[in-house]
C-alpha cells in the first residue's frame, strides 16, 4: 500500500507541475512584437499587431506615464490607406495612460472593416513637446 500511495502522489506532484508549466506558456502568449517590446514609450497595443478581432474591437495604446497621444488613425486596410482620424473619439484612462477608441454609431468609424484594419499612434513625451513618435500596426477582423 505504500508504494501506491507514492506513485499516486508523484503523479499528483507531477501532473501539477505541468499545468505550471501550461500556464506559464499560456499567460506568457502576449506581444513578443519588437517595436513595442523595445519602445519604451509603448506598453502595449490594442489590438496586438496581428490579432483577429471582432469589428467592435476597441482600438488604441497604454503609452508609458511620461508620454501622451497626439493622434489615432484607423484605416479599413492593412496598408494604412485612407485614415480616418479618430482622436476626438479617444477615451483617455487616467492614471493607466491608456488610449481607447471604441467604435459605434454614430462615430467616424462605426465598426472596423472586415478583413484587414491598419492603426497609426502619434505620440510625444510630455515633457519634450513637438517631438513625435509614431507607431502603425495592422490586425484582421473576422
Amino acid at each position: 500500500m505504500h508504494r501506491r500511495h507514492k506513485l499516486v502522489m508523484a503523479a499528483f506532484v507531477t501532473a501539477g507541475l505541468a499545468f505550471f508549466v501550461a500556464a506559464g506558456l499560456i499567460g506568457n502568449s502576449g506581444t513578443d512584437d519588437v517595436s513595442v517590446i523595445n519602445n519604451p514609450a509603448i506598453d502595449a497595443l490594442i489590438p496586438n499587431r496581428g490579432d483577429e478581432v471582432l469589428q467592435q474591437q476597441q482600438v488604441g495604446i497604454d503609452l508609458a506615464a511620461e508620454f501622451r497621444l497626439v493622434q489615432l488613425t484607423i484605416s479599413p486596410d492593412a496598408a494604412c490607406n485612407f485614415p480616418v482620424d479618430v482622436t476626438s473619439q479617444t477615451r483617455h484612462v487616467e492614471g493607466l495612460q491608456q488610449y481607447i477608441y471604441a467604435p459605434r454609431e454614430g462615430l467616424p468609424v462605426e465598426r472596423l472593416s472586415a478583413d484587414f484594419n491598419c492603426a497609426v499612434a502619434t505620440f510625444e513625451e510630455i515633457a519634450r513637446p513637438g517631438n513625435f513618435e509614431e507607431i502603425e500596426w495592422s490586425f484582421t477582423v473576422n
